[in-house]
């Protein structure tokens, strides 16, 4: 067996035993529960948006609704489902790894990427296919930089459109894929300046980084601006930087090659789209699924957004980079004192991971990874003209525009655990630049590498995203959910609480249907019972005579049980006139925990 096989095998069973240990640990109920009504509503016949308000795009429900016939109807299902691509993910990531480094260091970095990934947070949310579709879809770019088939074209279509349909924030990997081919077609040359196409191009990319700014600008500061438009920008940037020196052709053959190049892309994205919009189009739901996609979700910015760690806190990235930029300058003697220096301060800065500053210095040093290593990236690839091969070049600039763009991901809902979603990539660009760093120590570099990885191990995974970014606290969550369609290990009051709660609605139901309001979408999932409203969260539902509607669903379909959730995440309480009704027509009433249940005889 050659090393590199060899080394991907032992990475891929590490990862492989890591994240399969945790596969039943923790949950957030209304995402589990969001997932499981969705597949099933699919499962009776359902059109995603059309009968009712899927909060994605519509494609996890139909492969969690295939998860369901396959493996059972439990909580259970979607994860091994979410397993199964994370296990095909880990190769994709230590080849991308693979192309700047050498197979020990490739293997180091797919580790790193695994550690701060799905381990932390098992649920099988649609933003972690976001990030395995990126991952292929950039494995396939840089394979075409390597051999320029358009077949690899297609396929990182395809990616990016599977990832459009599973949730629209797909669209933030097609723009880093563009970006790319954009690189792609440029061939140096003492030729013409072709001036009309960098004119164009030029304005194209400004109203790209325009299109970013514009789409965070209400809902971020300072952070936000570093964060989620400086990426982009500097990419952006850099393409137009290049602009400045001859070209090979003339505008209209340069023209003509990236329509060659982003032809194929394209139809590759259109691909598994139109195949998902042909239902909608025999059933009369296109304008539904166009509302439900595109429209319906910016009432997040609203209801679901929370901020980015405070901008000075990104002074906690620079001690790593200045160790990784400083170093190669020193002398050799010098060199050897920092690295027993850095040998002796890691442990101890590992141990401090248990104070609440020490722990949040370390996440915050992660967390601006990607504006960081934008910026090092296009510096080092504009000022190092000579020594870095043109395919090389290609690789790395695709991991920076996929790891700008996606980044993005972590908007509006810039909550901890939505890092997770992009540090894999964030991790694989920051590798690809050191890479290129001249003179990169070799130590260092290794311990840095270990420190986050063992970091990750040792007190980000073994706690919860409750208090992920925020403080070091072990996970309480060691009680079986012992319902039919549980599985999950959970905390014992929620354990307890959740049985209950089941057995009290599946005591009173008569029928069924059971109303369960605001934001608890794992009421009906658990108790096997079926929602009357085409709602899952509250804020997503039209207000406009929202109270007539839910009764007259209530009476049609005969509801004797709801339940009030009296302490929703995000939608609020029922408003005042609903709640009342309720309360007329239900007038029996027992709480358990949050949740007032409610029936009439």
């Amino acid at each position: 067996m050659k090393r590199p096989a060899l080394v991907l095998a032992v990475v891929w069973l590490l990862s492989a035993g890591y994240a399969g240990a945790g596969l039943t640990r923790g949950w957030v109920p209304h995402d589990e529960g969001t997932l499981g009504q969705s597949a099933e509503r699919v499962l009776a016949g359902q059109l995603p948006h059309r009968d009712y308000d899927e909060i994605y795009t519509g494609g996890l429900a139909y492969a969690d609704a295939l998860a369901f016939r396959v493996f059972g109807e439990n909580l259970v299902s979607p994860r091994i489902l979410l397993f199964v691509v994370f296990l095909l993910w880990v190769p994709a990531v230590f080849y991308l790894a693979g192309r700047t480094l050498g197979p020990l260091a490739a293997g180091g970095v797919t580790l790193l990427a695994v550690s701060w990934s799905v381990p932390n947070y098992h649920a099988a949310m649609p933003s972690w296919y976001n990030l395995f579709f990126a991952t292929f879809g950039a494995a396939a770019l840089v394979r075409f930089a390597e051999v320029e088939r358009t077949r690899w074209l297609v396929l990182a279509g395809v990616a990016a459109g599977l990832s459009c349909l599973v949730k629209i924030v797909g669209l933030y990997f097609v723009a880093g894929g563009l970006l790319a081919l954009v690189y792609f077609e440029r061939r140096p040359g003492a030729g013409s300046r072709a001036r009309v196409y960098s004119i164009a191009l030029a304005l194209a990319l400004t109203a790209f980084v325009g299109a970013v700014w514009e789409l965070v600008r209400h809902q971020t500061g300072v952070s936000g601006l570093v964060s989620f438009v400086v990426p982009p920008a500097l990419v952006g940037g850099y393409l137009i930087f290049r602009e400045l020196g001859p070209s090979a052709d003339g505008s209209i053959t340069r023209v003509r090659r990236l329509a060659a190049l982003v032809g194929p892309f394209l139809a590759g994205v259109a691909l598994p789209i139109a195949v998902f919009l042909v239902p909608y189009a025999l059933g009369g739901g296109l304008a539904d699924l166009c509302r439900g996609v595109f429209v319906t979700p910016t009432r997040r910015l609203v209801y679901a957004a929370t901020e980015l760690p405070p901008f000075h806190t990104i002074s906690s990235v620079l001690a790593p980079a200045a160790i990784l930029a400083i170093t190669p300058l020193l002398g050799s003697r010098t060199r050897r004192w920092v690295s027993v220096l850095l040998a002796v301060v890691a442990p101890y800065l590992m141990w401090q991971g248990h104070t609440a500053r020490g722990y949040r210095e370390v996440w915050y040093s992660m967390r601006w990874l990607i504006p960081v290593a934008a910026a090092a990236g296009v510096i080092l690839l504009a000022l190092r003209k000579e020594g870095i091969p043109d395919t090389r070049r290609r690789q790395i600039f695709v991991l920076l525009a996929v790891a700008a763009t996606c980044g993005l991901v972590q908007f509006p809902y810039s909550a901890p655990v939505y890092w997770l979603y992009a540090a894999p990539l964030a991790a694989l660009a920051g590798a690809a630049v050191v890479s290129i760093l001249p003179g990169t120590p070799g130590f260092p570099t290794a311990l840095i590498l270990a420190f986050y990885l063992f970091f990750a191990v040792g007190w980000i995974n073994p706690g919860f995203i409750y208090d992920m970014g925020l403080h070091y606290s072990r996970d309480t969550q060691t009680a079986v959910l012992a319902v039919d369609r549980g599985g999950l290990r959970v905390t014992p009051d929620d354990s307890a609480m959740y049985g209950r709660l089941v057995e009290a609605v599946r005591g009173q139901a008569k029928g069924l249907w059971v109303y369960a309001t605001p934001d608890c979408p794992e009421v009906n999932y658990l108790t096997g019972t079926r929602n009357p409203t085409r709602t899952l969260f509250d804020f997503f539902d039209d207000p406009n005579g929202r109270t007539e509607r839910i009764l007259s669903a209530l009476d049609q379909d005969s509801v004797h049980v709801v339940v009030i959730n009296q302490k929703p995440a995000f939608s609020g309480p029922p408003p005042a006139d609903l709640a009342a009704a309720l309360e007329a027509r239900f007038p029996n009433r027992i709480t358990i925990g949050r949740f007032d249940v409610r029936w009439r005889e």
